[in-house]
């Protein structure tokens, strides 16, 4: 699976999208943040109980709709609100990343479909331990793949995707090519 790292960056970049040129706040940063992250809510099932779920329905498309309508909800009760739209994109960034890892299936349109997966595009974040080498490893490849693109959809919902984004862009290219060769050369 992706790791904590870059489900908190597809939360940031969808923040830095929604705004444009007119900053919303903190608090609605921090919503699309937790809605990037909060499907991983249920590994506090395993840790402190040893219960894991199969399937894991919080990785669906059903839980990411039902997770972007209710921080919607609360949102619009506590007189701030995103476009649901926004939160929508936050809430399934998470599968999809979930889904580009291919390393295990995603149950994406549970309970349609009990899971599907694709080929591996992101490495796995691995067991989650300082000392864990693969860890550190595959988290600088999967920044290394996810940071540029970040950067350009920042920059094209922005509208400054101009001469010196694109000199950027052309610069970037070759470095992210060689981390995304990275990626797909690791044993999946």
């Amino acid at each position: 699976m992706s790791s904590l790292a870059a489900h908190a960056l597809a939360g940031v970049t969808v923040y830095l999208c929604s705004v444009g040129r007119t900053p919303r706040g903190w608090r609605s940063a921090a919503a699309l943040v937790c809605l990037a992250v909060c499907p991983d809510l249920d590994y506090l099932g395993v840790w402190l109980l040893g219960y894991a779920a199969t399937p894991r329905v919080t990785h669906s498309l059903l839980f990411a709709v039902a997770a972007a309508m209710l921080v919607q909800r609360i949102a619009r009760a506590g007189g701030t609100g995103l476009p649901l739209r926004w939160l929508l994109v936050a809430s399934v960034s998470h599968p999809v990343l979930d889904l580009l890892v291919g390393a295990h299936p995603v149950p994406l349109w549970w309970p349609l479909q009990a899971a599907m997966a694709v080929p591996g595009v992101l490495p796995s974040a691995g067991a989650l331990r300082l000392d864990n080498l693969y860890l550190w490893r595959n988290l600088l490849i999967e920044l290394g793949v996810l940071l540029p693109v970040s950067a350009a959809l920042v920059a094209i919902a922005r509208g400054s995707w101009g001469r010196r984004w694109r000199a950027w862009a052309v610069w970037m290219a070759p470095i992210w090519a060689l981390f995304v060769v990275w990626s797909l050369s690791l044993s999946r």
